[in-house]
């Protein structure tokens, strides 16, 4: 006869399954983890027990200091010291001993462990472990040290009463109260010594009973975990055949679209209405900045708010509103956030699933990083609106090149003619006055040739040709150009001509540019009858151009601001000069590949040295 059961005993029977199985591995969890919260706490006590024994030695050093001191020199600001020191241990005893009561006052000893120096956090438990254990087998020994340790504090305290009272003694110390005192300083130190044994063997003691203590917990633990685990063996092996089928197409789909948003960078979240908090993926979390596992991070919708930039925050919710109100399922906004000080700008798309409870609606979708999109699209903004302000500038400085050319040359003109006007010819004031509208033109206008050079360069339309070119006969080329101020300032021109042979990489006008600035400053800023001296030197594949005069020399403050355009030095400020010269220099060398320094000290000249490298 077969007895078929009814329907209804079935889901019976899977409870009863269920209960049978759950029941033994819910109390094995309760088991384990009494068992672990119970080692955590016994082990933060004894540990909070070994900070305060390192108080207690602390104070114990500190009062032996002070009484030695005190000893010495029987200042009563060392005494004060020594007892407050003693308050440490003296406080630890005062709660050991209310705690030794059959009903001790928690708060007694609460407030006599914080005038021994211990946490208020770490208390409650020394309390719950001394009076658990005090006098149990694996904590009496550092008991007992303890006890002896408050005797010897006693005995300490007694000495420092004895040397205060032979400090009290009037009139200067005698030979017996300096011995006496001399025995007392001893008998600190032997106590001292003692004190430290002492130490020494509650840690020791105290070590031992943690270690005692944690192979008891490992070992319960470990047979409850074992007891856990072949439970949990038992119940999973059913199951992992069926549920390997379905992480494996699991598993392949999610192969599928990670490979798919790891090439966009996406990561994915998903948003509940009734809840307010949203879930997202690792690659969603290193968008936001946000520290999470490889299961994702789930957290309140203000948190992320909270990264959001502020000015974003009204459109951001009203996009939100409006897709919540209609009956677009669509969502999509970009917005700024903040990861670390840093702006970064961030696009969310996501698709609203709807309910028909009011309020449960939830929506999933993509975050995505843009920051790199938008600084490109900002990047060509600012490039074109360079190259727009770039090609103004040139167009500006050329016509005013233009405007002010043609008046300057027509003064130049009127003021050379006047001169040579044997006609009507000037006094020697006006011929003096004219000379000066002479100069002031010319030094006009070498301004606004070197403004021209300097915008050229900076705005990249400046260009040299680098090509071999051999170095004398530039260099003799600079010096003829300089030859009126080599003789207006009496200077001695010592021109060392480089060998024939010798070039360099270079444009042979703007170094010749070069040159003749470096010679004409060197006239220019040299003393009267003075000397210039031009070396050439070559060093492996450079070649170096060293230019010294017998000026009075620069500070290093002054050769700091030397090649800034428009920045003329004190010293010089009488000198004509448009302060743009050493500027265009050093423009000009680094255009050709190269470099100028200058060495100088107040009083000793100075050294222009062109370094370029050999053809």
């Amino acid at each position: 006869m077969t007895l078929i059961e009814p329907a209804a005993s079935v889901p019976r029977k899977r409870r009863l399954s269920y209960a049978l199985v759950l029941t033994p591995l819910l109390i094995g969890n309760a088991l384990m983890l009494a068992l672990c919260l119970l080692g955590f706490y016994v082990l933060s006590a004894t540990r909070a027990y070994v900070g305060g024994e390192s108080q207690w030695s602390k104070a114990r050093a500190q009062a032996v200091k002070h009484l030695r001191a005190y000893a010495a020199s029987g200042a009563p600001a060392q005494l004060q010291r020594f007892q407050q020191a003693l308050q440490v241990p003296l406080g630890d005893r005062a709660a050991r001993l209310e705690l030794d009561k059959p009903a001790p006052d928690l708060r007694l000893a609460t407030a006599a462990f914080e005038r021994g120096g211990n946490a208020a956090d770490d208390i409650p438990g020394m309390m719950r472990l001394y009076r658990w254990a005090g006098r149990s087998d694996l904590m009496r020994p550092s008991v007992q040290a303890w006890e002896r340790g408050d005797a010897h504090i006693f005995r300490l305290q007694a000495m420092g009463e004895q040397l205060q009272q032979l400090h009290a003694q009037p009139g200067p110390p005698g030979e017996e109260r300096l011995a006496r005192i001399a025995l007392l300083m001893f008998a600190i130190e032997e106590l001292d010594n003692e004190l430290l044994g002492l130490e020494r063997q509650f840690s020791q003691a105290l070590g031992e009973a943690s270690r005692s203590t944690y192979l008891a917990l490992a070992l319960a633990i470990g047979l409850t975990a074992l007891l856990l685990t072949l439970t949990a063996y038992a119940l999973a092996r059913s199951g992992l055949r069926r549920q390997a089928r379905y992480e494996t197409a699991l598993e392949a789909a999610n192969q599928r679209w990670s490979l798919a948003a790891q090439s966009d960078g996406l990561g994915l979240f998903e948003w509940q209405q009734r809840s307010d908090r949203v879930l997202l993926d690792a690659r969603a979390c290193a968008v936001y900045g946000l520290a999470c596992g490889a299961e994702g991070l789930n957290l309140a919708r203000s948190q992320l708010h909270a990264q959001v930039d502020p000015d974003d925050i009204p459109a951001l919710e009203l996009q939100l509103d409006q897709t919540l109100a209609s009956a677009e399922p669509f969502f999509r906004h970009r917005f700024r956030i903040r990861v670390e000080g840093a702006a970064r700008h961030v696009e969310v798309s996501g698709l609203m699933f709807r309910s028909a409870a009011k309020e449960d609606h939830r929506m999933v979708g993509v975050i995505k990083d843009v920051s790199a999109r938008v600084h490109q699209a900002q990047l060509e903004l600012e490039i074109a609106a360079a190259e727009r302000s770039a090609a103004a500038r040139m167009e500006f400085l050329s016509r005013l090149s233009h405007e002010l050319r043609t008046p300057l040359n027509a003064v130049l003109g009127f003021s050379e003619l006047m001169l040579l006007d044997r006609a009507d010819a000037l006094s020697p004031n006006q011929q003096r006055r004219v000379q000066l509208i002479g100069g002031a033109g010319r030094h006009l206008l070498r301004l606004v040739d070197d403004v021209l050079d300097i915008s050229s360069i900076d705005s990249g339309h400046f260009s040299v040709e680098r090509r071999p070119t051999p170095l004398a006969p530039v260099l003799a080329s600079a010096a003829a150009l300089v030859a009126s101020e080599v003789q207006a300032h009496d200077i001695q021109l010592a021109l060392e001509p480089p060998p024939a042979s010798l070039s360099v990489l270079a444009d042979e006008q703007r170094l010749g540019q070069v040159l003749a600035n470096l010679l004409s400053n060197a006239c220019k800023y040299n003393r009267h009858g003075g000397r210039v001296r031009v070396r050439t030197e070559l060093q492996g594949d450079q070649v170096r151009i060293a230019i010294e005069d017998q000026g009075q020399g620069l500070t290093e403050a002054e050769q700091a601001q030397l090649f800034q355009p428009f920045k003329r030095l004190p010293a010089t400020a009488h000198l004509s000069g448009t302060g743009l010269g050493l500027s265009i220099v050093k423009l000009l060398m680094e255009q050709m590949g190269g470099a100028v320094s200058v060495s100088s000290q107040p009083g000793a000249g100075s050294v222009f040295t062109l370094t370029l490298r050999a053809a």
